[in-house]
């Protein structure tokens, strides 16, 4: 009951948090909504640039431009999601250099829920709103050939709610990072925003390390990748059964253990480093 309790008051003072974060950041709506189509029109570029290439090579490793599509479009929208979540994350080293983290330790919330509710950061929308654009523009492409039942759109669900995890805990292992380093470690945008532009593509064009890197230590690949390959009926890495690229979203769950436990480790050796 008790646990019950806590975690109905965590959920309900992160409403809270993003409710003002999101409030706050709309009253310069004008400002919000330039972030916004910049955003879409810089990141656009991207695919504009994959079409243009299909435009000369009808296929890129067997898939057509439909399917990148949707592959493009599921990658970028669970990065988009996570990335407007991980704000708090992201601001790590300056809350430890000048002893505000302090502060978070001791307010009655967990940390996380603090730092998740920092900041919603709704000028990301550029980016979900290509995601979700080209990804329904490639599905719709798609529907004569796949069959969409129940069990490939619970699939497709949940590959969108682990990959969204993935990336958001991908920022969480950079911020317990920030504990010994207090400066944010750079090398870890090779696995964030590195991460999302290797995914936006079939790994199977990719040597075998980074195959293994992007499904096996940072399960990507395998929680987006995977299923969607088991759902457009393509090959996703040669000799993997079905049932494991149904289990791809599964994935998530001892990175988020190992991500978790990092921070718990961290946050157990901190000293304060402010003044």
């Amino acid at each position: 009951m008790k646990l019950a309790a806590s975690l109905r008051h965590s959920l309900f003072m992160y409403r809270r948090l993003a409710g003002l974060s999101i409030q706050s950041q709309l009253r310069y709506r004008s400002s919000l909504l330039l972030s916004i189509v910049s955003q879409f029109l810089i990141i656009g570029v991207e695919f504009l640039a994959l079409y243009l290439m299909f435009q000369r090579f009808r296929s890129f490793m067997g898939w057509s431009l439909p399917e990148m599509a949707v592959l493009y479009g599921l990658v970028n929208t669970c990065f988009a999601l996570a990335d407007a979540l991980a704000y708090g994350f992201d601001q790590m080293g300056p809350l430890l250099k000048n002893g505000n983290f302090d502060r978070l330790l001791l307010r009655p919330l967990p940390l996380l829920v603090q730092l998740l509710g920092m900041e919603v950061t709704i000028r990301r929308a550029g980016r979900l709103l290509l995601g979700i654009s080209t990804f329904g523009w490639g599905l719709s492409g798609l529907l004569p050939t796949i069959q969409l039942g129940a069990p490939a759109l619970a699939l497709l669900l949940a590959a969108t709610v682990a990959g969204t995890l993935v990336f958001l805990l991908i920022f969480l292992v950079q911020a317990a990072c920030t504990f010994v380093t207090i400066e944010g470690l750079e090398f870890m945008n090779a696995f964030s925003y590195g991460g999302q532009q290797a995914a936006s593509h079939p790994l199977l064009g990719y040597r075998r390390a980074i195959q293994v890197l992007f499904t096996g230590f940072i399960p990507i690949g395998a929680c987006i990748y995977l299923p969607l390959c088991l759902i457009l009926g393509r090959v996703g890495l040669p000799g993997l059964p079905a049932w494991a690229h149904a289990a791809g979203p599964l994935a998530v769950l001892p990175f988020g253990a190992f991500a978790l436990a990092l921070w718990h480790l961290g946050v157990c050796r901190y000293s304060s480093a402010g003044g």
